[in-house]
């Protein structure tokens, strides 16, 4: 029985498109085995996702064999209590399920009552994730297991059922902080449904079907970054009791800014007053144009000596870009550990022998030797004063503004797409540039800096077109 507003009391009836979204989940191959180990239902608020597993998490516990393992885990406390009280609900509301398990609400477990078969609600904390055997998990807001630690403990939960014949996982979310998608698991699990073979699309859903993976995802989400367009907002929303009206309340909510109305309520990653390159208009630049020997091109690089990373970009003079090598302070690196100077130097050597380069543009601070050196071994080298607002604010919107014109191009870099994700836009008084959300932020962003300086120094070549580049003014 469910114990909500108007279904109080009620039992659970599944609407069509619920049906057919778990029937397809559920489905099974010839030889009786599952179709699918990993299952994601992206769907926006309210639309019963929660219910839902909850009430599947308890038929998995009645009716398998084998004695069943199933976890409700949740980046915090609160997410996974509120999925193992959905599934308790079931059982205390139920005079049959009541007889056939037992809620021990003090350890957050729920017991089949011929002791063969148990429920567990996990912690948040990621170092009690592991050391289970389970034959189904089911992940809530996935879109919030962002730190490293949380996304471990994922890794942990979803190989966790190797002893199993048929382990599944089950994962519910909305869309999350458009700034986290590059880098979070959501995000990369979306793009590889967006790159899928086998995939279905129609306006408002997304179903793709990684077939080697065995993994199925429904991806509900409005085709619209305005939540005032209330029936493009509808689209995400298959529930017949989230309408029109209940979206044009949420809409007009004070206390929600446009970006949380289109993240929790249509699954949109919308970028927010200091999102610098919108993650959809990113993901649009993607192409499979890789770089070719001979390109004419220019470099970008960003360095540093040990606390960010060092990175080599590349820009085609029409707009393609790539991150060519960076250097990063490796896990449990020594104090005294620094960035590969020589490393790095052969890097650009092997550049300029590759490619027809027209223009290394360097930051210098830190490298003032190397780039002097540069000097005089390439001659095509300029200083690109990355701190200098009135020349790093025309390249940061440059970039942007070609970005949603389609003017850039991608391979798809999963670092350049973290990085560019990270950028904070920042306003000056020479325009906007890009920084991180703090100065000791984890959330680096030298990837998008050296590819924004290639970028704009190929705009201007691909503009001026000169027989020796590195002569001239600028």
């Amino acid at each position: 029985m469910q114990s909500v507003d108007e279904w109080e009391g009620k039992p659970l009836v599944l609407e069509p498109w619920q049906r057919a979204m778990m029937g397809e989940a559920l489905a099974f191959d010839s030889d009786g085995w599952p179709l699918w180990d990993s299952v994601i239902f992206v769907v926006p608020r309210k639309n019963g996702k929660t219910c839902s597993l909850a009430a599947y998490a308890v038929y998995r516990l009645l009716t398998s064999d084998g004695s069943p393992e199933i976890l409700l885990a949740a980046a915090s406390d609160k997410n996974a209590g509120r999925l193992f009280e959905a599934a308790a609900t079931f059982v205390r509301r139920s005079p049959v399920l009541s007889e056939l398990a037992r809620v021990r609400d003090y350890t957050g477990e729920i017991i089949r009552d011929d002791g063969q078969g148990i429920i567990r609600r996990l912690a948040s904390d990621p170092t009690k994730m592991h050391g289970y055997n389970p034959s189904l998990v089911v992940c809530d807001e996935l879109a919030q297991w962002t730190t490293p630690s949380l996304r471990r403990a994922y890794a942990a939960l979803t190989s966790g059922g190797g002893a199993r014949s048929a382990p599944q996982v089950f994962t519910i979310t909305t869309a999350g902080e458009a700034s986290e998608r590059p880098s979070s698991i959501l995000g990369r699990l979306l793009d590889a449904a967006r790159d899928a073979e086998d995939r279905d699309e129609k306006l408002g859903l997304e179903v793709a079907r990684l077939w080697e993976a065995k993994t199925l995802i429904y991806n509900y989400s409005a085709p619209t970054v305005d939540p005032h367009d209330v029936k493009a907002m509808k689209l995400a929303n298959p529930a017949s009791w989230i309408s029109v009206d209940y979206l044009r309340r949420q809409a007009k909510n004070p206390e929600l800014t446009d970006a949380q109305v289109l993240q929790l309520h249509g699954c949109v990653w919308a970028a927010t007053e200091t999102t610098w390159i919108d993650p959809g208009v990113w993901v649009r630049c993607r192409s499979d144009r890789r770089l070719e020997r001979g390109d004419a091109l220019v470099l970008g690089f960003d360095g540093s000596e040990r606390r960010d990373m060092t990175v080599l970009s590349a820009s085609t003079l029409d707009g393609h870009v790539e991150v060519l090598r960076a250097w990063r302070r490796p896990d449990g690196a020594p104090s005294e550990w620094r960035i590969p100077r020589r490393e790095v130097h052969e890097e650009i050597e092997a550049a300029f022998v590759r490619f027809d380069v027209r223009e290394l543009a360097a930051d210098p601070p830190g490298w003032y030797s190397e780039i002097e050196e540069w000097t005089g071994q390439f001659r095509r080298v300029v200083e690109f004063e990355t701190k200098a607002g009135k020349r790093m604010a025309p390249a940061c919107e440059r970039f942007a503004i070609d970005a949603v014109q389609g003017r850039v191009s991608h391979t798809g870099d999963s670092l350049l797409a973290q990085h560019v994700g990270n950028c904070v836009a920042k306003d000056t008084p020479w325009g906007t540039v890009i920084t991180k959300e703090h100065p000791d932020s984890p959330r680096k962003i030298d990837a998008a800096v050296a590819s924004v300086i290639a970028y704009e120094r190929a705009m201007w070549h691909a503009a001026n077109q000169i027989a020796e580049p590195w002569a001239a003014t600028w």
